[in-house]
C-alpha cells in the first residue's frame, strides 16, 4: 500500500518527429486566454508556422483530436497539470486555468495581466518571497534551513540554506503565484549537528502566507513558540551520458525500502541534455531507499519493460540527511515494474474548510486498495491530493468523504459527506476534477478490521497504523505490524518532542500487535507516537481531546 505523495512534481515535454508543421488559426481559441499570446503559445514564430515550441510540441503529440494538422486542441485538467516548459509552473497556471476547468466558447479565466507562455521556460508566473528574520541573537553562527510548501497541493516549491545566522537577515526565494497560499517552515540547527532534530533540542517554527499577492514579505521575530515540522531532506541524482535518451520522457520515484511507500516522484517529459540534475524531496534521515527510474525509449508516453524502455534501479541509505547520487548511463536495465500517479482536483470545498479528508482508491475487479490519502484539515475551498499505484487499463473506485461531524471517523451520509468516482487511464498518471456537490454516496470506509484486513492480505510488511479512535478521550489503540520478529521500542512525545512515556520496549515477534495508550492524566493537545524495530521507524500524531 502506497502513501499520499508530498512532494515536488517535475514536468517538461515529449520530444517527437513531426512531418507536418503548420499553424491553425483556430488553435489559440481552444485553450484558455489563448488570444494574449496568440500562435506564440505553440510556436517559437509569434505569427505562427514552422516549428513549435515545447508547450505546442505537447499538444501536437498527445493533445489533438486526432493526430494531424487538422486536429483540434484537448484542454482539460491532464494538459493543465503539466509543465510543458519544465519552469517550475504548470501549463495552466500560466494560462490561468489551474485545473483546466475551462472549456471553448467560455469567458477567459483569471487575469489577462498574469498570462505567461507555457511553451516558454524563461516566461513564468513566479514570483519573489522574501522572509525578514530578526532578534535571531540565541542561534548567531547556527544554520538555518527553510522550505516553502503550497497547501494546494502540500508540495514543496522551494528550499534555501542558510550556512550562518546573523541576528537579522533576509531569505528570498522566486516560489510564489498570486492567490496561492503557503507553509513557511524552518529551524535553527541549535545543537549542531548538521540535521533537524525535532523541538526543543533544535528550534523549529513553522509561518504562513495567505492568499499571495506576488513579492510578498513576511516577517519574523525570534520567539519560543516552537512546532515540530517533520522536516525532510532533499535526494539529489546527477544524471550523466544520458546523450541517448535526450528529449525522451523521465520519470522517477523514491521508495521507502521497507515499507515500500513512496515518498517522491518526478516527471521530465523531454531530459533536456546528456548531462542533468534533478531533485526530489521526502526521503529520512537514517532510513533506506530503491529508487526506480525509466527513459521512454519508445515514446509511447508508458513505461514498457526494459528492453522496449531503459529503466534503472538504485539503493539508497541515508547516513546524512541531504543525499547526492550520482547515475552514469549503461545497460544495466531493471523492470521497475512502474505503476502511475492518480490526482484529484478539489473544487468548491468551502463547506469542508478546517476538516479532515480520507481518499482512497480501489481497483474494482480484486477489491484491492492500490493507494489512500489523509489531509487532516482540507486547507482551502480549492487543492489537490495525488495517490500512487494505478495501472493502465483497470476500473477504479476513488472513494473520499469529508468529517462533517468532527469525529475523526467515517460516517454514512448525511452525517459526514462522502463520494464515489470511477476511473479508468490510457494516458499512464490521470488527473480528474472533482466540483463539491450533495450527490452523497455511502462509501462504507473501512474501519479499524477492515484495514487489518487489507494487510493480512498483503506481503509481510511493517507498518504503523493511525491510532484508534482518534481524537480520543482517554484511552487509544496503537495497531502496527512486524515483518520479522525483533526488539520494538514505542514512545510517546508532547508536540515539543519530551518524552512523555514509554509503551513498549521488548522483543516480540511477526505480525500484528495492538497497544492500549491511557492518557488519563495528560493534557488536551497533540502527541506523537513512534516506533522502532530493526531497520524500522515511522511516528504518527494522535489529538488527545477532553
Amino acid at each position: 500500500m502506497k502513501k499520499f505523495l508530498i512532494s515536488l512534481v517535475f514536468v517538461g515535454i515529449l520530444a517527437f518527429t513531426i512531418t507536418t508543421v503548420i499553424s491553425r488559426g483556430f488553435r489559440p481559441n481552444e485553450i484558455p486566454n489563448g488570444s494574449v499570446n496568440s500562435c506564440s503559445n505553440c510556436h517559437f514564430n509569434p505569427a505562427g508556422g514552422g516549428p513549435r515550441n515545447n508547450f505546442g510540441t505537447l499538444v501536437e503529440f498527445k493533445f489533438l483530436t486526432e493526430h494531424s494538422s487538422a486536429g483540434h486542441v484537448m484542454w482539460g485538467p491532464l494538459l493543465a497539470s503539466l509543465d510543458a516548459d519544465n519552469d517550475g509552473v504548470t501549463n495552466g497556471q500560466e494560462l490561468q486555468d489551474p485545473f483546466g476547468q475551462w472549456v471553448t466558447g467560455q469567458p477567459n479565466p483569471g487575469s489577462s495581466s498574469l498570462v505567461t507562455l507555457p511553451g516558454d521556460s524563461t516566461s513564468n508566473t513566479l514570483s519573489t518571497l522574501t522572509v525578514s528574520f530578526s532578534g535571531m541573537n540565541p542561534h548567531i553562527g547556527q544554520m538555518l534551513k527553510l522550505r516553502v510548501i503550497d497547501k494546494s497541493n502540500m508540495k514543496e516549491v522551494g528550499r534555501t540554506t542558510v550556512a550562518s545566522i546573523t541576528a537579522s537577515f533576509d531569505v528570498t526565494l522566486d516560489v510564489i503565484l498570486q492567490g496561492h497560499s503557503y507553509y513557511i517552515d524552518f529551524f535553527a540547527d541549535h545543537n549542531s549537528n548538521g540535521l533537524y532534530d525535532p523541538p526543543p533540542v533544535d528550534h523549529a517554527w513553522r509561518i504562513e502566507l495567505n492568499n499571495a499577492q506576488g513579492n510578498d514579505n513576511v516577517s519574523f521575530t525570534h520567539n519560543t513558540n516552537f512546532v515540530d515540522i517533520d522536516w525532510d531532506y532533499m535526494l539529489t541524482v546527477n544524471f550523466s551520458g544520458m546523450t541517448p535518451h535526450v528529449g525522451q520522457l523521465l520519470e522517477l520515484r523514491v521508495e521507502d525500502d521497507v515499507t515500500s511507500e513512496e515518498v517522491g516522484r518526478m516527471r521530465l517529459e523531454a531530459i533536456p541534455s546528456a548531462n542533468f540534475t534533478v531533485n526530489i524531496p521526502g526521503i529520512k534521515f537514517g532510513k533506506q531507499y530503491n529508487v526506480d527510474f525509466y527513459a521512454d525509449l519508445n515514446g509511447n508516453g508508458l513505461y514498457d519493460a526494459p528492453p522496449t524502455d531503459h529503466a534503472w534501479k538504485m539503493h539508497l541509505d541515508n547516513k546524512t540527511g541531504d543525499v547526492s547520487l550520482d547515475f552514469a548511463h549503461n545497460t544495466n536495465f531493471t523492470d521497475v515494474g512502474w505503476d502511475y500517479l492518480y490526482t484529484l482536483n478539489f473544487i468548491g470545498m468551502n463547506p469542508h474548510v478546517g476538516q479532515l479528508l480520507e481518499m482512497r482508491i480501489v481497483r474494482q475487479d480484486n477489491n484491492k486498495e492500490v493507494g489512500r490519502a489523509k489531509v487532516d484539515a482540507i486547507p482551502a475551498p480549492e487543492f489537490s491530493v495525488s495517490i500512487p499505484g494505478i495501472e493502465v487499463g483497470h476500473d477504479y473506485n476513488v472513494d473520499f468523504y469529508a468529517d462533517l461531524n468532527g469525529n475523526g471517523s467515517y460516517d454514512a451520509p448525511p452525517t459526514d459527506h462522502a463520494w464515489r468516482l470511477t476511473v479508468n487511464s490510457s494516458t499512464g498518471n490521470f488527473v480528474d476534477n472533482f466540483t463539491h456537490n450533495t450527490n452523497f454516496t455511502d462509501i462504507d470506509w473501512p474501519g479499524v478490521t477492515g484495514i487489518l484486513d487489507d494487510i493480512a492480505k498483503l506481503p509481510k510488511s511493517y507498518r504503523l497504523l493511525q491510532n484508534y479512535p482518534n481524537p480520543f478521550n482517554p484511552s487509544t489503540n496503537i495497531t502496527f505490524n512486524l515483518k520479522e520478529s525483533g526488539l520494538v521500542t514505542l514512545k510517546i512525545y508532547d508536540i515539543l518532542g519530551q518524552e512523555v512515556v514509554t509503551l513498549l520496549n521488548k522483543v516480540l515477534p511477526a505480525g500484528l500487535h495492538s497497544v492500549n495508550f491511557d492518557a488519563a492524566g495528560l493534557q488536551s493537545g497533540t502527541y506523537i507516537y513512534r516506533i522502532q524495530s530493526n531497520n524500522f521507524t515511522a511516528a504518527k500524531k494522535m489529538i488527545l481531546l477532553k
